[in-house]
């Protein structure tokens, strides 16, 4: 009964997707019908049945892509729940929506909520699953990227080394997140050739299996960049950033948060080839685009303002200086009061 309602709902999904606009149209396009979509699979299953699942998740990549990351959590959110009322919170089903949900909760860089969720999800998943399944190696991945955020590199290597050779035993090899996050982690111990090394075969896959436009290829090429800057090699970082911002730019649009962290990086390369007024400008670009968006009030506002802070401060603009760090800081504060309440929760 499952399979065959799943087929219907497969078969639904193509139906109210090509109604809408054509290839080019506006993203918001496709997420109005995947709405439509969930309403009537709602309606003739219920607002708890797990035929919802694959139409609740097509939604969420859409926001996603969109930058509309707490609304993609939210969906995500909603997935988890109701795959642990059907089929247990312990099962396959919940634990990989816990992955999902954590991936998201990770690139709002809530860690304090993704890192619960991907220790639960390890444990429901261990004896279930090969291990070689992508969603093992993402969950290794995503533990890496939190002890990295805070400061834990020795832990941050050892997930990331797991999750590498878990995925290097997937026939597949569609997915190069755990090369990066090796070699985000090499970075950060400053081991520049073997980051060099492990980062440059990711963007070779990428480029292979996703093509020069392909959103993973941004990824690697944006950590390869990061790696040069942290060896103080701005040079050889400036092109790769560029050509990262150009292809979010052109995929993701110039107001998803992606695109900021991309413009803050270059801004970054941009201050250490001394150039400062170029840094300025781009700094208050990658501002702009958080400001607006889904980004308000987020670290990621408050780490651009202290760089733009440093830089105003660096060029004799006390005023501008003193209001840039005033208000990250308050954002940090803010953001580490709620921390500290959710921890008290937990």
């Amino acid at each position: 009964m499952l399979r065959s309602g799943m087929a219907w709902i497969i078969g639904f999904l193509l139906v109210v997707l090509a109604r809408g606009p054509g290839v080019g149209a506006a993203e918001e396009a496709s997420a109005a019908a995947l709405a439509r979509a969930l309403a009537a699979v709602e309606a003739k299953k219920g607002k708890t049945s797990p035929y919802l699942l694959p139409v609740i998740e097509q939604l969420a990549q859409v926001q996603l892509r969109e930058g509309e990351l707490g609304e993609a959590a939210a969906l995500r959110r909603r997935a988890l729940a109701i795959a642990s009322k059907r089929f247990g919170s312990g099962s396959a089903s919940a634990a990989e929506a816990m992955v999902a949900l954590a991936s998201v909760e990770i690139d709002r860089r809530r860690y304090l909520d993704a890192e619960p969720l991907l220790i639960a999800a390890g444990d429901a998943l261990a004896g279930r699953v090969a291990p070689d399944q992508p969603v093992m190696v993402t969950a290794l991945v995503g533990r890496a990227r939190i002890a990295l955020a805070r400061g834990e590199a020795g832990p941050a290597e050892g997930f990331a080394r797991r999750a590498l050779e878990m995925a290097r035993h997937n026939p597949h090899r569609r997915s190069t997140e755990a090369l990066r996050a090796l070699g985000a982690v090499l970075t950060a111990k400053e081991r520049f050739n073997e980051a060099e090394r492990v980062l440059g075969e990711a963007l070779a896959q990428d480029r292979e299996q996703h093509g020069a436009e392909g959103l993973d290829t941004a990824r690697s090429l944006a950590q390869l960049a990061q790696l040069y800057l942290r060896a103080k090699k701005p040079e050889r970082a400036l092109p790769l950033i560029q050509e990262a911002a150009a292809i979010d730019q052109r995929r993701l649009g110039p107001g998803h948060p992606f695109t900021a962290d991309d413009l803050y990086d270059l801004a970054l390369v941009y201050d250490a080839l001394r150039r400062p007024d170029a840094a300025l400008r781009t700094l208050n670009a990658a501002l702009a685009i958080l400001e607006r968006g889904a980004g308000r009030e987020t670290v990621r506002v408050a780490y651009t303002e202290l760089e733009l802070g440093r830089l105003h401060r660096e060029q004799g603009r006390g005023d501008e200086a003193e209001a840039a760090f005033r208000d990250a800081w308050r954002i940090l504060n803010k953001a580490e009061a709620e921390e500290r309440r959710r921890e008290r929760e937990l």
